[in-house]
């Protein structure tokens, strides 16, 4: 619902806001591009781009916690290290909230701002919590993301070991990574629980996921009307699963990146086309019997822009909203990738199909496909526009000016186990091995050479914990890092991990 007087003092009072930023030497986004944006907003202009780091938690692997699933940079703080209490409250989440307060995005939300840049309104993030935007006194978040398990039985061609265990250990040759979350985190979760307006569920495959089971058993007796939300591979239904979605409040989500038979179960490796089609049925009876909503996310690469109208049609049948979201790493299955002379031949290929209005739904499908659309032609129509890769920010920028440097240096700083040269050899083996065009962006060779200029000088216990720090962030973007950064900067970065991992270790060991 729009706030008509809300976007009448936004756009009145703008001006005065962005002013006030710069004087505070803050860098707000681009006033023009944010004009537009606030026309786009469904619930009205706001004066705050960003609604999340008032509202919200992720609560991530190894016990890492961000304010989203997209702002990695801005570790908030770490489980059992911290309590939630000291998460929520502490120096990092103000001053990200700080940061969003005055429209500035420098402070580790790059995925937002590229699409931002681009005018690519549809999928940001913070549309979903602009209906939060009275709650900014930060004394209860209203939304929880919990991905507490990478435990999942796929092996999805451009997923990567932090978010599959089954590609951690097949594809990834790697240790499981560390179950932190335990029943005095649910007990803690007990708190919050009662203030909370929902709680979304990811993975891994939630399904498989034991303590999640805890959690909604801690929801029935706390908070049994709280709205839910759970993304799903669709493998799997049994008894269980069916009496869990059918008593709680769960609006659904339905991962299928392709239609087709042979795509569809090469792109999502141990996927089973006729038993995801027939729980996709499954799943869209039980919301359309509640009134709950069923989504089908539909993230779009090199290998599948083809599947996009089939999947929209498959919505139509079914009753549910789609989600495309942009595969933008690995580059080498991104759209983004591709020559200018693909990207029209993709444009013209979509042109060809209409698709009806009748519905909400249908109409939000369409508009989906439209904006897919306007995406290919920012970049058939600039050839220099900027790559998502190149979106990085100056990590001595993150960090400058704070007060709680002790608090934020453990940014991005996976829980990992250290490795050994051979481990971390045939970790890159593999990868090279089964990915034969990595070697078009990266010769081997090359790779190896400048990794061991750049740590040669650590010494061999420290050189152990970098290539396990390495490992814990996927393979693609380290990838992405060695062949973009100089030498001198991958150094400083090392340091700054080792650091905050003596850091980190220190107050475990208190």
């Amino acid at each position: 619902m729009i706030d008509f007087i809300e976007a009448l003092k936004t756009n009145l009072q703008l001006n005065k806001k962005f002013r006030e930023a710069e004087k505070n030497g803050f860098h707000p986004v681009d006033k023009a591009t944010y004009k537009k944006y606030n026309a786009f907003r469904p619930n009205g202009a706001k004066p705050i781009f960003c609604y999340l780091p008032f509202n919200s938690l992720t609560f991530s692997f190894g016990g890492k916690v961000f304010v989203c699933g997209y702002n990695r940079e801005i570790e908030l703080g770490r489980y059992p290290v911290n309590s939630i209490d000291e998460i929520w409250n502490g120096k990092p989440a103000k001053r990200l909230r700080e940061h969003l307060y005055n429209n500035d995005l420098d402070f580790g939300c790059q995925h937002c701002k590229y699409f931002f840049d681009k005018g690519k309104f549809s999928n940001l993030r913070p549309l979903v919590f602009d209906k939060y935007y009275d709650n900014t006194d930060a004394s209860f978040p209203t939304v929880f993301e919990f991905e507490l398990s990478n435990e999942c039985n796929l092996e999805c061609q451009m997923c990567q070991g932090e978010v599959s265990s089954s590609i951690r250990k097949n594809r990834e040759k790697l240790p499981p990574i560390p179950m932190v979350y335990d029943d005095t985190f649910v007990e803690q979760l007990a708190k919050y629980i009662p203030h909370l307006k929902e709680a979304k569920f990811y993975g891994g495959e939630p399904f498989l996921i034991p303590i999640y089971y805890k959690i909604w058993d801690k929801v029935k007796q706390l908070n049994p009307n709280l709205e839910l939300f759970l993304i799903t591979n669709g493998m799997h239904w049994n008894n269980k699963i069916e009496k869990l979605v059918t008593e709680l409040n769960f609006d659904l989500a339905v991962s299928i990146d392709a239609y087709d038979k042979e795509k569809l179960e090469r792109i999502r490796k141990n996927v089973v086309q006729e038993k995801l089609l027939d729980n996709i049925r499954r799943f869209s009876e039980i919301c359309n019997k509640k009134g709950k909503h069923l989504s089908l996310s539909f993230t779009i690469q090199k290998d599948n822009w083809d599947q996009l109208p089939l999947i929209i049609n498959l919505c139509n049948e079914v009753n549910a909203y789609i989600y495309v979201s942009y595969l933008e790493r690995p580059i080498r299955f991104a759209l983004t990738d591709c020559t200018k002379e693909e990207l029209i031949e993709i444009r013209d290929y979509m042109n060809t199909f209409s698709f009806p209005i009748f519905t909400q739904k249908e109409r939000h499908n369409k508009n989906c496909f439209e904006d897919f659309k306007n995406y290919l032609n920012t970049y058939i129509e600039n050839s220099e526009e900027k790559k998502y890769y190149e979106y990085r920010f100056d990590n001595d920028k993150l960090f400058e000016k704070t007060e709680n440097m002790d608090a934020i240096a453990p940014s991005s700083m996976p829980l990992v186990n250290p490795l050994t040269h051979e481990e971390w050899t045939t970790f890159v083996d593999n990868y090279y091995e089964r990915e034969a065009s990595l070697k078009a962006i990266l010769p081997k060779e090359i790779f190896y050479q400048k990794v061991k200029s750049v740590i040669q000088d650590f010494a061999e216990d420290e050189q152990a914990h970098i290539r396990g720090t390495m490992t814990g962030v996927g393979f693609d973007q380290i990838l992405e890092s060695i062949k973009h950064f100089p030498e001198e900067e991958l150094r400083r970065l090392s340091r700054l991990q080792l650091n905050a991992y003596n850091k980190t270790k220190s107050v475990e060991q208190l």
